[in-house]
C-alpha cells in the first residue's frame, strides 16, 4: 500500500509541476506477461516535462484475478519518455522511455512508444517494453494541438 501511495504523490507532483502545460488523457489497454497473460483496460495522465520528455501515470484493471497484481487486479505506471518529434512534424512519432511499474511487486520498466497521425482529435498508439515481463499496450490519447 506505501508503494501505490508513492506512485500517487508522484503522480500529483508531476501534475502540479506542470500546470501551466497542456496534459494529455489516455485510454489504454494493456497486455502483461509473464504467464498468465493479464489483459487490462486503464486510463492514464501524460504532463510534457519540457518539449522532449513526457512523464505519465496510469493505472490498469485486470477483469480476471491474477496473483501477480495488486489485490489480484490493480496495476499502476510512472513512466517517462523521450520522443524524437515532439512538434509532430512527422506523420509518426518514435519515443523511447522507462519508469516503474507497480503491480505485486515494483518492477523497472523499459517501453517504446510509437504514436500515429491525429485522428478526429485523438493519437492512437502504440507501446511494448518491459517490465517484470513482457508489456503491450493500444493507446488513444487526446491530440494537442502542435505538439505529441
Amino acid at each position: 500500500m506505501k508503494r501505490a501511495r508513492l506512485l500517487g504523490a508522484l503522480a500529483i507532483f508531476f501534475v502540479h509541476s506542470s500546470a501551466a502545460q497542456s496534459q494529455q488523457v489516455e485510454l489504454r489497454g494493456d497486455v502483461l506477461g509473464p504467464r498468465p497473460y493479464s489483459a487490462q483496460p486503464g486510463v492514464g495522465l501524460i504532463v510534457p516535462l519540457g518539449y522532449y520528455v513526457r512523464a505519465s501515470s496510469d493505472v490498469g484493471y485486470a477483469p480476471s484475478a491474477n496473483t501477480g497484481l495488486i489485490d489480484e487486479h490493480w496495476r499502476g505506471d510512472l513512466l517517462a519518455r523521450f520522443t524524437l518529434d515532439p512538434f509532430r512534424e512527422e506523420r509518426w512519432g518514435f519515443s523511447i522511455g522507462g519508469g516503474l511499474s507497480l503491480r505485486r511487486h515494483m518492477y523497472l520498466a523499459a517501453i517504446i512508444d510509437l504514436e500515429g497521425p491525429e485522428t478526429h482529435g485523438v493519437l492512437p498508439a502504440l507501446q511494448v517494453g518491459l517490465s517484470g515481463g513482457v508489456r503491450a499496450a493500444f493507446i488513444v490519447r487526446r491530440a494537442v494541438k502542435g505538439r505529441r
